[in-house]
């Protein structure tokens, strides 16, 4: 017997031992990782990395739902945040143990209820009985992402563009909302708010007038990127490269949606080669700007 019900507080590290379990399964099967199976000790390590993001989604979503088996274990876990009018889903993850048996179907029902949010989106990976899922919940493919990966090299930005390094202010958080609600169709103030603790972050100016800005390295991961202008991709993609390579990061990720063929063009030419994990864009319309955008990593969220 499985109960769903809405999560607590208190089961915020299980849920993200389900999702990892059900995560390592389809890594494996990509070839991603060596093992399926996640030991106790790579959980935990996987919980230092990744407690502030998990944490950071608890508190600040709109629906968060736990599917828990008749021991009081958890077994399931799906979780949407809502920013202005587009729900995304967050989270949806089965133990591999109690897929295909309902569970899935009754969180996503929950976490992600047709009819709610004048957008609707998800990063979905291409696990086919997921899809499938997805897919009648009201969105429909865009594009896929990718990760390009490489070791940073000192370069350049080519570009008229001036950088000016932001602060965790609200100044900042203000100037990167505005530049979102162009290119996304709403803000995302407490996402951002939350990124500058946590990243190096750029606001690109022309003239003046802000027009581009960029989150850098952080544990190997960029982003959110954004231009009104797709041309000034480049100027953003090298900028973040380049203090990478000041700060001796070993490893950088750029996670790309290949819809964003400026961004892709750019990375290959600098040599940039693709990791094994693949995810799909999925929306209900095509309102965000993937043409000018490189996703926040890690992608629990746009």
């Amino acid at each position: 017997m499985v109960e769903i019900r809405r999560a607590e507080t208190g089961d915020m590290r299980a849920a993200f031992a389900v999702f990892r379990r059900s995560l390592m399964p389809y890594l494996h099967r990509l070839g991603a990782v060596d093992f399926p199976e996640v030991s106790e000790t790579q959980l935990d390590e996987a919980w230092v990395s990744r407690a502030a993001w998990i944490e950071h989604l608890w508190r600040t979503s709109a629906e968060n739902w736990v599917a828990e088996d008749s021991d009081g274990g958890l077994v399931g876990w799906a979780m949407s945040a809502e920013r202005g009018e587009n729900l995304e889903l967050c989270m949806f993850f089965v133990a591999p143990s109690m897929q295909s048996k309902g569970v899935g179907r009754a969180l996503l029902e929950r976490a992600f209820p047709l009819g709610r949010g004048a957008h609707r989106s998800i990063i979905a990976t291409q696990d086919p009985r997921a899809m499938s899922r997805y897919l009648r919940s009201g969105v429909r493919f865009m594009s896929t992402i990718v990760d390009f990966e490489a070791q940073p090299q000192p370069v350049r930005p080519e570009t008229d563009l001036v950088f000016e390094r932001l602060d965790a202010s609200p100044a900042a958080v203000d100037i990167i909302g505005g530049l979102e609600e162009q290119l996304i169709g709403h803000r995302r103030d407490v996402d951002i708010a939350f990124l500058l603790g946590k990243r190096p972050a750029w606001v690109a100016r022309r003239d003046g007038v802000p027009v581009a800005f960029a989150f850098g390295y952080e544990d190997e991961l960029t982003g959110p990127i954004g231009a009104l202008d797709p041309s000034d991709i480049p100027a953003l993609l090298d900028q973040v490269e380049n203090h990478a390579a000041e700060v001796g990061a070993p490893n950088l990720y750029f996670s790309t949606p290949l819809a964003n063929h400026t961004a892709v063009a750019h990375l290959l030419g600098r040599g940039y080669t693709i990791d094994p994990f693949f995810a799909s864009f999925l929306a209900d319309a095509d309102w965000l700007k993937l043409d000018r955008w490189i996703h926040t990593g890690i992608s629990y969220i746009l």
